[in-house]
């Protein structure tokens, strides 16, 4: 009985290891899940953002374009005197803004470029837990497919423990039966 005793605490035991495990692997397949979820969200607003930065960086070049081009006519279009002064004012305010535009764009392309290697870091990153997650999804399976064997195992053995247990009773009985014997052939014998 001691030894049958010693195998229901194995069985639990192993029972008990196996259902933790599941759990582990679930509560870590559902943090995946979400890591995923915001990765994924995090990098369609980042998409947006640069294809609105493309945009914005279009139609700061057309304008920039636009204006070299301005100040290019002015510069080589005629001037009356009066209004000398005045060209010379708008060539350097047009100058100023198109070095200001200049500056701009080259800060929104380093921008650009910026927000390109964050999406194609969270592309990795997404792709990553996405094989994580199939990892974790075997691993579970995996998990599931022992416990299923588990149970199995140990209905087998509770089915052999009650084969034991009857054969065990037996062959009590028989040495009852025979110690019985032995003590009727010893008081015949001492009779």
């Amino acid at each position: 009985m001691y030894i049958l005793g010693i195998l229901d605490l194995n069985n639990d035991c192993r029972c008990l290891c196996s259902s933790a495990n599941a759990k582990k692997w679930e509560i870590e397949l559902n943090s995946l899940k979400t890591t995923n979820a915001r990765l994924t969200s995090a990098l369609q607003e980042s998409t947006a953002n640069v294809e609105e930065w493309k945009k914005q960086l279009q139609t700061y070049k057309e304008e920039n374009s636009r204006m070299k081009t301005r100040i290019h006519e002015l510069e080589a279009g005629g001037r009356r005197v009066g209004d000398s002064d005045e060209l010379v004012k708008e060539v350097g305010a047009l100058r100023a803004r198109l070095e200001g535009m200049d500056d701009e764009i080259r800060s929104r392309e380093a921008t650009i470029d910026d927000l390109e290697k964050q999406i194609q870091r969270m592309r990795a990153d997404d792709q990553k837990l996405q094989h994580l997650a199939e990892e974790n999804e075997q691993l579970r399976m995996e998990t599931s497919r022992a416990q299923s064997q588990l149970e199995v195992a140990m209905a087998t053995q509770d089915s052999q423990r009650g084969v034991v247990e009857s054969v065990n009773m037996q062959l009590g009985d028989r040495i009852k039966d025979l110690l019985a014997l032995h003590h009727e052939l010893n008081h015949l014998l001492t009779t």
